[in-house]
């Protein structure tokens, strides 16, 4: 956890590269509020994993999410919001089984599908991201 310039924000990392060439957070903390950027489907070194496999790839965006919440003093059952990128809508019925699979049956938070036109690498399906409040 990093305080910002405003004592109110809290930021959290996933030590992507990414996040410190860029100048970003995973997440942000504020006012009993978690919120995530786009998360890629990426191992730490910033390799995507799971090329071809939008199921694998759903997952692990999740896994990095769920992680950084975790660091952040969020669960799982703090999930409000869950917003889905998809290279191909039609595909969307996988997506949506790995986000049923990543989120507690305790829970049903707002989940969007929304299509977009490329992502910033080749091999990336999806990317996702959320709102959690406690």
């Amino acid at each position: 956890m990093t305080k910002t310039m405003n004592p109110k924000i809290e930021t959290y990392s996933s030590n992507r590269p990414w996040e410190v060439t860029h100048r970003h957070s995973r997440g942000v903390s504020y006012g009993g509020i978690f919120e995530t950027c786009l998360t890629s489907p990426s191992n730490p070194d910033g390799t995507i994993i799971g090329k071809g496999d939008l199921y694998a790839q759903t997952v692990r965006c999740y896994e990095i999410i769920l992680e950084t919440m975790k660091t952040a003093g969020y669960t799982p059952e703090d999930l409000v919001r869950c917003d889905v990128w998809l290279l191909d809508t039609a595909q969307y019925e996988i997506a949506a089984r790995a986000h049923r699979d990543m989120v507690p049956e305790t829970i049903r938070p707002v989940l969007s599908f929304i299509g977009c036109a490329n992502f910033w690498h080749p091999d990336i399906l999806v990317e996702v991201s959320v709102r959690a409040f406690r």
